[in-house]
This record gives C-alpha cells, sequence and structure tokens, in this order.
C-alpha cells in the first residue's frame, strides 16, 4: 500500500507541477494567433490524458481494504477526468472559431 500511495503522490505533484508548468511557459507577449493557442491546448490536454492514465493505473495497486482512501483516489481521478473533457471542448471551440475565419 506505501508504494502504491507514493506512486499516486508523485502523480499528483505531476500533474499539479503540469498545470503550473503552462503558466510559466507562455510568453508575456500575446499570441495573435489562435491556432497557436489551440494547439498548446491541444498538447496540454494530450498530456494530462497521459497522466490521468497513470493515476488509473496507479489507483489499481491500492488494496481495496482502504476504500476511503481509495475512492479518494477514485475521486481525484474523476475531476481530473472533467477537467480533461472542459479543455476538450474548448480546443475543439478553437478550432472551429478558426475554420470559419
Amino acid at each position: 500500500m506505501n508504494r502504491a500511495l507514493r506512486a499516486l503522490a508523485v502523480t499528483t505533484l505531476l500533474v499539479s507541477g503540469l498545470c503550473g508548468q503552462n503558466q510559466k511557459e507562455k510568453p508575456t507577449t500575446p499570441n495573435p494567433a489562435a491556432s497557436d493557442d489551440a494547439q498548446e491546448l491541444r498538447m496540454d490536454v494530450d498530456r494530462l490524458k497521459v497522466l490521468l492514465n497513470q493515476m488509473r493505473t496507479n489507483l489499481a495497486f491500492v488494496q481495496s481494504s482502504q476504500s476511503p482512501l481509495k475512492h479518494q483516489f477514485e475521486l481525484e481521478a474523476d475531476a481530473w477526468q472533467l477537467m480533461i473533457e472542459q479543455m476538450d471542448r474548448r480546443v475543439k471551440a478553437m478550432e472551429e472559431r478558426k475554420t470559419r475565419d
């Protein structure tokens, strides 16, 4: 169990770091090309999907005897799934606007 908890903690930190990293990497001047923004957001979504899959894989190693702890990790994974779906919708909307222009 200890190993699974550490793995989940590391994954959570990686995902948190990824979100913070996006803010640091953005240029200070606004980028007029919306396609670049959509492309960057798409890459972020793809990385988040990989990390979420890793979280769910690690979750499989948490024993069911710790059901409150396992349930908490399941809730966190579900929350990240919602965020990814929301970001996917934003990317699709940005891409649709680009094709209309």
